[in-house]
């Protein structure tokens, strides 16, 4: 190479600049930089007219600017048809990698019309350190989860207008065909999907991978789709079943109440394929804050009547996994449902909750735990979509655990009531659209399901023959009590053990209040209580017989 090639470079690049402006590109003008043009085309290895446009953009870019198409119209002075002529070597300077390409913000929906142009750093370095042409190399993608982020990233450019979905789909398409040495890019494209259809699934891949176990169809069709009409056919060919993604059973749909609700998500079959390319979906399902394992739950000796726990520990057994497995296995063969379902019912604090969390425990199962005051909305319509997704993500989680899992409806009073007349209330009508949704998934379900209430007389005649077990909790009587207080506070002598049973009609929940204050009054005055301090406990505790009455009373 020699020492001057620098000087050769930018003064040919230097010449074409100057003599092309105002040259309207006509055939005279190349002829004249015959010289400069062929000895550029040497150094940059390209046709004359290509090593046209990499010097003024080059220049160009020196100034400050990117280039587009209209910077170098007004420079040219050219009609604008005549450098469209050379579109062909805009794409190959392009996708050879002499050129970068952003879009501009005039955001004109014309194919090349928002390009906007920068020489590769690497072509600026080489001329200015007097070196060849160097040899240009896209970056390699070294994995799947590369490609597959790259790919979301080009859907978000164009659901930012910053390019059209033609674009979108070119550069996917682009993508998909340089990277079929991955499992999971080679298999789908043994399934000849259009590309439409390839792209939203690898979109929904990523955003499974990336921690949504379900995505918005519309929201995805209109980051995807800048055309409404084309947008909203896709969509009802979707939802109508006819996309080959739904055909396969690659893609199950989530309904919901309204149009704009329905999500999406891989199915198992998705999962199976996945599974088989390397990656594992839900590695980390089991981290929901609403799911509670087995071995986080501390031990809590619970005391209930003869009847009480004659029911739980024949419930408790059923569970055993063995027992479980068998009793399913029979009830499937009998064609009868073989979900497990049940009602704890009867006064609050009498440990409905806690001996679920305990069966859990005992059994080893994931419990999943769902506060129904937490889940009802207060927007019309999106209470029924929470009460569906619950359903939905219990089947999901079930898949991934080693035993099936109880999911646990805490406080269900405000579901599983009588139903309301609707008339003119929107709350009435969401509150039994939630029902509806309840009833329906209980008929077919087949997992563990297990609801607690205090308000059990008032549940909807529809709801009794849906739970296998009732099991009714009636507040412990002075015997059981007595046994309570001693488990709770072992240094107790059994007379006073009696005497507060007797004195007091305590749940067990009250019972822990008391113990809790106890507790407190250690820790801050450094001794025990006597049976004094725990009466005035106690009495504490029972607000109604301690209000005082306000108003007249009969003589």
């Amino acid at each position: 190479m020699e020492k001057n090639i620098k000087l050769k470079v930018l003064d040919s690049i230097g010449k074409i600049y100057e003599e092309s402006k105002e040259c309207k590109l006509q055939e005279s003008f190349f002829s004249k930089m015959d010289n400069e043009l062929s000895f550029l085309s040497e150094y940059f290895r390209t046709t004359k007219s290509q090593s046209f446009f990499i010097s003024l953009v080059f220049a160009l870019n020196y100034k400050g600017d990117t280039v587009d198409l209209n910077d170098l119209i007004e420079y040219f002075d050219c009609n604008p048809m005549k450098i469209l002529e050379y579109s062909d070597d805009f794409n190959f300077l392009h996708s050879s990698g002499i050129f970068g390409k952003q879009k501009s913000r005039h955001r004109m929906k014309l194919a090349g019309a928002n390009d906007q142009f920068t020489i590769n750093e690497k072509i600026s370095e080489a001329i200015l350190q007097n070196e060849p042409m160097p040899e240009i190399h896209e970056d390699k993608i070294t994995d799947i989860f590369e490609l597959l982020e790259k790919l979301h990233n080009i859907g978000e450019q164009r659901d930012d207008n910053e390019i059209s979905t033609r674009e979108l789909f070119e550069q996917a398409r682009e993508l998909i065909s340089v990277n079929l040495h991955f499992p999971l890019i080679n298999k789908i494209d043994l399934l000849k999907l259009s590309i439409e259809d390839a792209y939203l699934y690898l979109y929904l891949i990523w955003k499974t991978i990336s921690g949504s176990e379900s995505t918005d169809i519309g929201r995805a069709l209109e980051g995807i789709f800048d055309n409404a009409t084309k947008r909203v056919n896709y969509m009802q060919k979707f939802l109508s079943g006819e996309n080959i993604l739904i055909k396969s059973n690659l893609i199950e749909i989530i309904e919901a109440r309204f149009f704009n609700d329905t999500e999406m998500k891989l199915t198992d079959c998705s999962d199976n394929l996945l599974k088989e390319c390397g990656i594992n979906l839900f590695m980390n399902k089991k981290k929901k804050e609403n799911v509670i394992s087995p071995n986080d739950i501390p031990f809590r000796e619970l005391i209930f009547s003869k009847s009480e726990m004659e029911q739980l520990f024949f419930l408790k057994d059923l569970l055993n996994d063995l027992k479980f497995k068998e009793t399913q296995k029979r009830l499937s063969d009998k064609n009868l449902p073989k979900g497990v379902t049940a009602l704890l019912h009867g006064a609050p604090g009498t440990g409905k909750t806690e001996i679920v969390k305990q069966i859990a425990k005992e059994t080893g199962r994931e419990l999943i735990k769902v506060e129904i005051s937490q889940s009802k909305s207060m927007w019309f319509g999106e209470s029924e979509k929470i009460i569906k997704r619950i359903f939905t993500d219990y089947k999901s989680f079930a898949k991934e655990c080693d035993r099936t899992p109880i999911l646990l409806f805490n406080e269900a009073d405000a579901i599983i009531s009588k139903r309301r007349e609707v008339g003119n209330s929107s709350v009435a009508q969401t509150e039994n659209a939630i029902q509806n949704i309840i009833l329906e998934e209980l008929e077919n379900f087949e997992g563990i399901l297990i609801a607690t209430t205090n308000l059990a007389n008032n549940l909807d005649t529809a709801f009794e023959r849906r739970f296998l077990f009732k099991i009714q909790f009636q507040k412990p009587e002075i015997s059981i009590r007595a046994r309570i207080w001693k488990s709770k506070l072992p240094f107790l002598a059994l007379q006073d053990c009696n005497l507060l049973a007797e004195k007091f009609d305590f749940s067990g929940g009250q019972i822990d209040n008391v113990l809790r204050k106890n507790e407190i009054h250690e820790i801050i005055h450094g001794e025990k209580v006597t049976l004094t301090k725990l009466i005035a406990f106690c009495s504490e505790e029972t607000l109604v017989s301690n209000r005082v009455k306000i108003g007249f009373s009969k003589s």
